[in-house]
């Protein structure tokens, strides 16, 4: 009696296996993401805002300032808010979940270091590194593309944002372009800044080139395989710091 005692406090007295990205490792994980990624959004940003400020032909109105930063900051604000909850969800438990045992028994090479089985271990992460990295990538592009959709709140403040900068020239008194709204059926082609003379058009401009978000953080990236934002060596190493 007394020694089964002793071994049940001994097994309560020794710290449990850990074999799944648990606890700190997702946190860490998506944190380094969102921390990777900001280079290559902030490099979005100047790009679309600059091609709105110049297709639209903006100007700053009195004492505000206009660059491509100030110009999308509700997107940016929106993307802030949802970019760490929307990389940790596809990521862990979207994909890498469950236990990686095949008939009660752990493959070679899990839990770590290189895990061929898709489940929820730093060694799985690392040996479908490509899979991890592009839903990285595609949950990035997603949560900008999310934040400025129609009817999102963010997008209500970036057109709003962007009809304060119009030229008054061509749009009229600030007041009277946001007086009314309706559903628009986009052209392939934008319009010229010449041929803007109402809010429709402004809007259709606006959006055509939201759309084209996707596009440039592919070319943030360095082009189709991504190869500035990738970085593999570092992310394996923090991945593989995980127990």
């Amino acid at each position: 009696m007394l020694l089964s005692l002793i071994s049940i406090l001994a097994l309560l007295a020794t710290p449990l296996r850990v074999t799944a990205c648990e606890d700190e490792c997702p946190v860490g994980i998506t944190n380094a993401l969102v921390a990777n990624y900001q280079r290559p959004v902030k490099c979005v940003t100047e790009k679309i805002g600059q091609k709105i400020i110049n297709k639209l032909g903006l100007v700053a109105q009195d004492s505000t300032t206009l660059s491509p930063d100030s110009l999308l900051a509700p997107m940016m604000k929106a993307y802030r808010n949802t970019s760490y909850t929307d990389l940790n969800t596809n990521i862990f438990p979207g994909f890498f979940h469950g236990k990686c045992q095949v008939d009660g028994v752990d493959p070679v090479g899990c839990p770590n270091p290189d895990c061929p089985v898709v489940c929820g271990t730093p060694g799985s992460i690392v040996h479908f590194f490509s899979t991890f990295s592009q839903i990285g990538y595609n949950t990035t592009s997603d949560s900008l593309m999310s934040c400025v959709s129609p009817h999102s709140a963010s997008y209500s403040a970036l057109e709003k944002s962007v009809a304060a900068h119009l030229p008054k020239s061509e749009m009229g008194p600030g007041p009277q372009i946001l007086r009314f709204r309706r559903s628009l059926v986009f052209a392939n082609d934008e319009p010229s800044v010449s041929s803007i003379a109402n809010r429709e058009n402004f809007v259709s401009v606006l959006r055509s080139i939201l759309e084209q978000i996707p596009m440039a953080l592919e070319d943030c990236c360095g082009g189709l395989d991504r190869p500035l934002c990738l970085w593999e060596r570092a992310l394996k190493t923090l991945i593989l710091s995980y127990p």
